[in-house]
């Protein structure tokens, strides 16, 4: 139980580490902020372009927890996701369920829809085996979105329609992109300038 207490306020204070670091100009260090703003909230939905894996998903990947106050975390490995809930996120235990969408786009849905967090969760997604590779370099301009229903995701073409756009830090060493969320439904990362709305 210490242990994981103990794993929680670590995570909880590279949060807060994540969110300092993006606002404080001239600090170097691994991670790599991207785009221009943490949160981008749009007037109406634009289409992004949504980095890929190479190897898809031929079925849903799901995870369920129940989370209480201290806080925990759930883990894809499959899918190369984990997301960390921090202490008093939740105003009373909740189960928790991550699902990674088949196919080839990093999306995911969170449940239960609508759940707001009093702290933001920590959601972080392994990148190698995926698009945001080129020539074996790590892209840097990469943002997280949120979708509102697996029907504005359009695997053939790889794009998708978004209605939020989230800044994201980036570390090169561990080759991860990780993003804050503070209520649930979709999520995905998206590509390009500002996300690569088209």
């Amino acid at each position: 139980m210490k242990h994981e207490v103990r794993r929680v306020l670590a995570a909880f204070a590279i949060i807060s580490l994540i969110a300092g670091c993006s606002e404080s100009p001239g600090v170097t260090a691994p991670a790599v902020s991207s785009g221009p703003s943490n949160r981008l909230l749009l007037d109406a939905p634009a289409q992004v372009r949504v980095v890929t894996r190479d190897a898809p998903l031929s079925a849903p990947v799901s995870a369920s927890r129940l989370i209480g106050f201290l806080g925990g975390t759930i883990s894809l490995p499959e899918a190369g996701l984990s997301v960390v809930i921090p202490p008093f996120a939740l105003t009373s235990p909740t189960t928790i369920t991550v699902t990674a969408v088949p196919g080839s786009e990093l999306a995911y849905e969170f449940e239960p829809h609508g759940t707001v967090f009093r702290v933001p969760l920590l959601v972080t997604q392994q990148l190698a085996g995926t698009s945001a590779y080129a020539g074996g370099l790590l892209a840097t301009n990469l943002r997280a979105a949120y979708f509102a229903d697996a029907m504005d995701l359009d695997q053939l073409n790889g794009t998708a329609l978004v209605s939020e756009l989230l800044g994201t830090s980036i570390n090169t060493l561990n080759g991860t992109v990780s993003f804050a969320v503070r209520h649930f439904s979709g999520y995905l990362i998206a590509a390009g300038e500002d996300g690569g709305t088209q």
